[in-house]
C-alpha cells in the first residue's frame, strides 16, 4: 500500500522538518477547538437572526400547505433549534478540515495529497446531497403525502413536524452521499479493492433497501426507492473511484 502510514519515519526521515513539539501542537489543538466554539456562536447568532429566511426557504420544497402552532412558543423554541442545526452543519466541514491539518505533520507528502483530495470530494458530495434532498427527496416524499390525503383531509401540518421530518432527510442524505468517499478510504487500508466492491454488488441493493428504510422518517415506498436509487448509483460512484486509482497506479 502506498499510503501506508510509518511512524519510524518521524523519526528518522523527516525529524528535521517537525517544527513544534507534541506540546505545542496540542496547545494548537487547543486553539483551534477554541475557535470553533466561538464560531459556532457566531452562526447560530446568524441563523437565529434569519430564522424567517430559513423557515421560508423549507417551505418552498412544496406549496400549497398551511402551517399551524400548536402553542405560543413553539416557534420561538423551533427558531433556536432550527439555528443550531444550521450553524452545526455549516461548520462541520470546516471541523473535518482542521482534524486533517492536525494529522497532516504525521503524514507523508502522498497521503497529505490523498486526505487533502478526498476532503474535497467530501466537501462536494456534502454539498450535492444537501441539494438532492432539497430538489428530489423532500419534494418526492411530501408530493406523495400531500396527494394521498388531499381529497379527505385539509393539509394543515405542524411547522415543527414538518421541520424534523426534512431536517431527517437532509441528514440520511448528506450521509449516504459519503458512501465513495468512504469506499475510498476503506481502499486506501487495504480493506477492500474495485473487484470485491463489484463482487459484493448483489448484497448492496439489499443493504441499501433495509438502510434506505432505515434513515427515512417514512414509510412510503417513493421516498425508499428514492433513497435506494441513490445509495446505489453512489456506491457505483465509489467502486469505479476506486478502479480509476487502481489502474493509475494509486492504490496497489
Amino acid at each position: 500500500m502506498l499510503f501506508k502510514f510509518k511512524s519510524s519515519i518521524l523519526n528518522n526521515q523527516i525529524g528535521s522538518k517537525i517544527y513544534m513539539g507534541l506540546t505545542e501542537h496540542n496547545q494548537e489543538l487547543r486553539e483551534r477547538l477554541f475557535q470553533l466554539i466561538i464560531f459556532l456562536v457566531f452562526l447560530v447568532g446568524l441563523c437565529f437572526s434569519q430564522t424567517k429566511i430559513l423557515a421560508q426557504l423549507l417551505q418552498g420544497v412544496i406549496e400549497g400547505i398551511k402551517f399551524f402552532q400548536p402553542s405560543p412558543d413553539e416557534y420561538f423554541f423551533l427558531s433556536f433549534k432550527l439555528s443550531l442545526s444550521t450553524a452545526l452543519v455549516v461548520e462541520s466541514p470546516i471541523v473535518i478540515l482542521y482534524a486533517i491539518c492536525y494529522l497532516f505533520p504525521a503524514l507523508l507528502s502522498r497521503e497529505k495529497f490523498a486526505f487533502g483530495s478526498l476532503f474535497l470530494l467530501s466537501f462536494i458530495l456534502f454539498f450535492a446531497g444537501s441539494l438532492y434532498a432539497y430538489k428530489v427527496v423532500a419534494p418526492a416524499a411530501l408530493k406523495f403525502f400531500f396527494s394521498y390525503t388531499k381529497d379527505i383531509l385539509e393539509p394543515l401540518w405542524s411547522f415543527q413536524d414538518y421541520v424534523d421530518f426534512l431536517w431527517t432527510l437532509f441528514l440520511g442524505s448528506i450521509y449516504s452521499f459519503q458512501i465513495p468517499v468512504i469506499q475510498i478510504l476503506l481502499g486506501f487500508i487495504g480493506f477492500c479493492t474495485s473487484k470485491n466492491c463489484f463482487n459484493w454488488l448483489r448484497y448492496v441493493f439489499l443493504i441499501a433497501t433495509i438502510l434506505a428504510a432505515i434513515i427515512t422518517p417514512s414509510t412510503d415506498p417513493i421516498t425508499q426507492v428514492v433513497f435506494t436509487v441513490a445509495i446505489i448509483i453512489l456506491y457505483l460512484t465509489g467502486s469505479s473511484f476506486l478502479f480509476a486509482l487502481e489502474k493509475i497506479g494509486i492504490l496497489s
